[in-house]
C-alpha cells in the first residue's frame, strides 16, 4: 500500500514538473543588456496574464528576445499554491539597433485593413508549408496624420 502511495507522489511530480518555455524572437540584432524577471506573476494556471513588464528605459534600441519560462522552483512555488499563483522566468534581451529584416525569400502579402489578408496569408502559408509575412504598408493619407 506504501509503495503505491509512493509511486502516486512520483508520477504526479514527474507529470507536473513539466517545464514550460516559450521564445519570441522579434527579428532584431541582440545586444549585450539583459533584463531579467525571475518571478513574473500570473494567476490560476497562467490564465490571468502578468502585468506588463517595461524595458524602454534598459532597451533603448528595442527588443530582441523575449523568453519566458517555468522554472522547476516556478513550478513547486505554483504547485504549493495549487496553482492559484503560477510565477513564470521572464528575461528580455534587448536590441543593439538596426532594424528587423525578413529573409529575402519570404512570400510577403499587404496587411491592408481588414482581416481577409489574415485569412489569406494562413491559406498560403498552409498550402505552401512555409511561411507568409504580412506587411503594413502606410497608404499617404497614413503617412500625411
Amino acid at each position: 500500500m506504501r509503495r503505491f502511495r509512493w509511486g502516486g507522489v512520483v508520477v504526479a511530480a514527474l507529470l507536473l514538473s513539466g517545464c514550460y518555455h516559450q521564445v519570441v524572437n522579434t527579428g532584431r540584432p541582440a545586444g549585450a543588456t539583459k533584463v531579467d524577471k525571475p518571478w513574473t506573476s500570473t494567476w490560476i494556471f497562467g490564465l490571468v496574464e502578468a502585468q506588463p513588464i517595461d524595458v524602454r528605459q534598459q532597451c533603448a534600441s528595442g527588443v530582441a528576445i523575449i523568453e519566458s519560462k517555468m522554472t522547476f522552483v516556478n513550478g513547486l512555488a505554483s504547485l504549493l499554491t495549487l496553482g492559484i499563483w503560477t510565477p513564470l522566468s521572464v528575461s528580455v534581451t534587448c536590441a543593439s539597433g538596426g532594424r528587423a529584416s525578413l529573409d529575402a525569400g519570404m512570400l510577403t502579402l499587404p496587411l491592408g485593413t481588414d482581416a481577409d489578408a489574415i485569412e489569406k496569408a494562413a491559406r498560403l502559408a498552409h498550402e505552401r508549408g512555409t511561411s507568409v509575412a504580412l506587411v503594413w504598408e502606410p497608404t499617404n493619407a497614413e503617412v500625411t496624420r
